[in-house]
């Protein structure tokens, strides 16, 4: 949609020059006022709400020199009506000089241009309107709101309010964001509206194991806490690395890298930021040991490709965000992760410039797609990086022959849903975060290498054992090797019982 600029002066010429250099533009329409009754005519009709005779500015600009010889007398018109309250005003100068800025600016000037207008000063007019329509609209959206809000000095509270609202919004991503990327989101135009552009971008996506399990014995302020103290220091991390956080998906978080102007290597950054994450649990779960809470773990995919990135909604609500397939894949690769772990597609591993280290790569199937997807797991990224995966307790230690076997109920989780089957299982050896686990062949096949679990055990004298749950790491013949995601303190005793007793 056009905006409107009402131009003001009484040069024939220099009016049709500033209105061609407008409209140039193809997003602004001029609209000429060469006198002061002109000025006067457009004014009450906008007094008496007639738009659809001259429509509403969204922007004025004056001739100073017109102005000076007419004692001022169309801006003081201007000033008077209401309905042209905070329409932004410009003044158009033949010649700048500091006294005559002063006067402009004292006399209610937004900004100050040379006549005739440069390309600089139309993208400042073209901005500047462009700002003046996003604010309107969103007044009308707290007005609608707002509705059984008849007073006059209501509304006026809630228009403060939406500034503060503003400068809030640039203190909260400030915290996240370069200032580069706050600018681009609030400042321009095209910030204010639903859009975005395609940019090969690295994807990364970072879960707590466990933790909804977990949060059910916590309280709500403990859950909060615990929350607070891990999502600070990754975002440390991800801020490092010049990583844009895109939101927080309960006790997970999804960012990018390379939509930050300060990304160089956005490959490097995103491992490298992984890793250091990684390290960082280990100070989040000394926080969490110090009050008695429970230990963390957490798992890491990153993936990279061509992602939509942009505003994401409507005009009345939306969000930055980032779209497409390498998302999803980015999301499957963070699923077969363990605690620990940043799992890494090999494909990206291939483009990185820096020296890459790595410890195996599986290959997994992703849903929806037919192509299967190769990952490996990433220990460190070398110069200029030097970031490296702290050594990880218990990962590598083979579990333990249990004294006597014990039996446990399985059942798969897709998708967060629990299965209805029960698979049968006998729990032969036993470490504090793994475990084999002894099957029918049939029962074997039923399932699927990095897929989750819920595990019970049989023995419970009441039937009501509390669930614990692991990720399968490796299939054989007959058995099963499983990662605890989550476990409890009645199940790690009961195992503790059974090792004892073969000692």
């Amino acid at each position: 949609m056009e905006k409107i600029v009402w131009v003001i002066g009484s040069d024939r010429l220099e009016m049709i020059e500033a209105q061609q250099r407008i409209n140039a533009a193809g997003s602004m329409r001029a609209l000429c006022l060469l006198s002061f009754d002109a000025v006067k005519k457009a004014a009450q009709a906008q007094e008496r709400g007639e738009q659809s005779r001259i429509s509403t500015p969204s922007l004025i600009v004056l001739d100073y020199q017109t102005e000076k010889q007419e004692d001022f007398a169309s801006l003081q018109l201007l000033r008077e009506q209401k309905s042209l309250g905070g329409v932004p005003l410009f003044f158009m100068v033949g010649k700048r000089s500091e006294e005559l800025d002063e006067e402009c600016y004292s006399r209610g000037a937004t900004v100050v241009v040379h006549k005739p207008f440069s390309r600089a000063g139309i993208m400042r007019i073209e901005r500047t309107a462009w700002q003046h329509e996003a604010t309107k609209n969103y007044e009308k959206m707290l007005q609608k709101q707002a509705g059984d809000l008849l007073a006059a000095k209501e509304i006026m509270r809630l228009n403060q309010q939406l500034q503060s609202r503003n400068q809030l919004l640039h203190q909260i991503f400030g915290r996240y964001f370069s200032d580069n990327v706050v600018e681009d989101i609030l400042e321009n135009p095209q910030g204010a509206v639903v859009g975005g552009e395609k940019r090969e971008l690295t994807v990364m996506m970072a879960d707590l194991r466990g933790f909804t399990a977990m949060s059910e014995t916590m309280s709500p302020d403990m859950v909060a806490d615990l929350l607070n103290c891990f999502f600070e220091h990754m975002l440390q991390c991800i801020a490092k690395y010049h990583g844009v956080v895109i939101e927080f998906l309960g006790d997970a978080i999804l960012a990018v890298y390379g939509a930050s102007p300060e990304s160089v290597h956005q490959i490097e950054e995103g491992i490298a930021a992984g890793i250091e994450m990684q390290n960082a649990m280990r100070t989040v779960n000394e926080y969490s040991a110090s009050l008695g809470y429970p230990s963390l773990e957490m798992g890491i995919g990153i993936h990279s490709g061509e992602v939509f990135i942009g505003n994401v909604g409507s005009e009345k609500m939306m969000r930055y965000n980032v779209i497409g397939q390498v998302v999803n894949e980015c999301s499957r690769i963070e699923g077969v992760s363990v605690g620990g772990q940043v799992m890494v597609s090999a494909n990206m591993v291939e483009k990185a410039q820096a020296s890459v280290m790595t410890q195996g790569k599986i290959t997994i199937q992703v849903k929806g797609i037919s192509k299967p997807l190769e990952v490996c797991m990433v220990t460190g990224v070398k110069a200029p990086y030097d970031s490296y995966l702290e050594k990880q307790e218990d990962t590598c230690i083979l579990p333990e022959q249990l004294a006597k076997g014990i039996s446990c109920r399985l059942r798969c989780i897709e998708d967060e849903r629990i299965a209805d089957r029960i698979l049968q299982g006998v729990i032969t050896h036993f470490a504090e975060k793994r475990a084999w686990v002894t099957m029918d062949d049939e029962d074997v096949q039923c399932l699927s290498l990095y897929s989750d679990l819920e595990l019970q055990l049989c023995e419970s004298e009441d039937g009501r054992q509390q669930a614990v749950y692991a990720k399968i790491i490796q299939m054989a013949e007959g058995r099963i090797l499983v990662h605890f995601t989550y476990s409890n303190p009645q199940f790690a005793e009961r195992m503790k019982q059974e090792i004892l007793a073969i000692r």
